[in-house]
């Protein structure tokens, strides 16, 4: 089953002082036999991967790699930090509230906070420039051409935010814009209730959109699309992850359906590795790896509960709101079964 007709024509890229704690640990594959339509892989070495901890603040939420250093959205007490890539700690600002989303954009790190609808720009040594309303309820957030674009499914719109907290452009994008990711040329935006994918230019200009599948027969039981919880683009393809019902359905950048993999159930995080998708999983305290076909190559018991995770190209990086840890993962040689 493919994706219904575009409803205007989109190009093909449519639509990227903390205590260290000693802890090494090996976790090997959990499970993930099969991916949907997939084939056995019982004969292939086992991947494992190698994890680092270090203790941070209460709560973190969220974590992201500026392409030098990672940051912590740590809510519970209404800070973010910074940390090196060997996990010390470098920097902290008291932004207050509880920021609970970061993008990086511009060389500034953007903190949201959804519970009072206000961002804080932060800059190389975290301190604090600016502090701004950017809507009700937002739930997403990303830095493109500029501007921040942040979603907010209360009122239905994107809006299109100067780096100085000026609304430029609010766009009506159907019931409940959450969801958002980007591509180079535009931010693409996912509405779980009417299962749409919005295109929109650096200008603010609504490029088009297009439907994903509502039902897709997989073997004996028929999928159907919950919540969007998690959105990715990534070079060949467009990654929506659905938390309630435990899976990842992959589209082509040209909107069409391409395929569904089954993971754990619960809040989700999605990362590119540069040619893995680390799909985090909380309720499960997994991280499952999947190709760049979306086949499944590994899922990790890594234990806690993995609320965001990103990648620097060589390591994952997993914020753990059980352990209020920040976790380093590695994959290693695989060892034979």
């Amino acid at each position: 089953m493919i994706a219904r007709g575009w409803r205007s024509k989109l190009p093909r890229l449519l639509i990227a002082g903390m205590a260290f704690v000693a802890a090494v640990a090996i976790v090997s594959e959990i499970e993930s036999k099969r991916d949907v339509g997939g084939a056995p892989v019982n004969d292939e070495p086992v991947p494992i991967i190698e994890s680092r901890t270090w203790v941070v603040g209460q709560d973190p939420m969220d974590v992201i790699f500026d392409g030098e250093k990672l940051w912590v959205a740590e809510t519970g007490f209404g800070i973010v930090t910074s940390h090196g890539l060997d996990g010390q700690h470098l920097d902290t600002a008291d932004v207050g509230g509880q920021p609970a989303v970061l993008a990086f954009g511009d060389g500034f790190v953007w903190a949201l906070d959804a519970d009072d609808g206000s961002v804080s720009q932060l800059d190389d040594d975290a301190k604090i420039l600016r502090k701004f309303q950017v809507g009700l309820e937002p739930a997403g957030m990303v830095f493109l051409g500029g501007h921040l674009w942040v979603t907010d499914p209360t009122r239905g719109s994107v809006s299109q935010i100067s780096p100085d907290g000026g609304l430029e452009r609010l766009l009506e994008i159907g019931v409940s814009p959450g969801a958002i990711t980007k591509t180079p040329e535009q931010v693409l935006v996912v509405d779980g209730d009417t299962l749409t994918v919005t295109g929109v230019d650096p200008s603010g200009e609504i490029v088009g959109s297009f439907e994903y599948p509502d039902q897709i027969d997989i073997g004996d039981f028929e999928h159907v699309p919950g919540v969007p919880t998690a959105f990715l683009s990534t070079p060949d393809a467009l990654w929506i992850a659905f938390g309630d019902i435990g899976q990842v359905m992959r589209l082509t950048l040209a909107g069409t359906y391409s395929g569904l993999t089954r993971i754990p159930t619960g809040r989700l995080s999605l990362a590119w590795s540069g040619s893995e998708l680390w799909v985090a999983s909380a309720d499960a305290g997994s991280i499952t790896r999947i190709s760049s076909i979306g086949t499944i190559i590994a899922t990790h018991n890594i234990g806690g509960e993995p609320t965001a995770v990103t990648h620097d190209g060589e390591n994952g990086w997993v914020v753990d709101d059980d352990k209020n840890a920040l976790i380093k993962l590695t994959p290693v040689e695989s060892i034979p079964k």
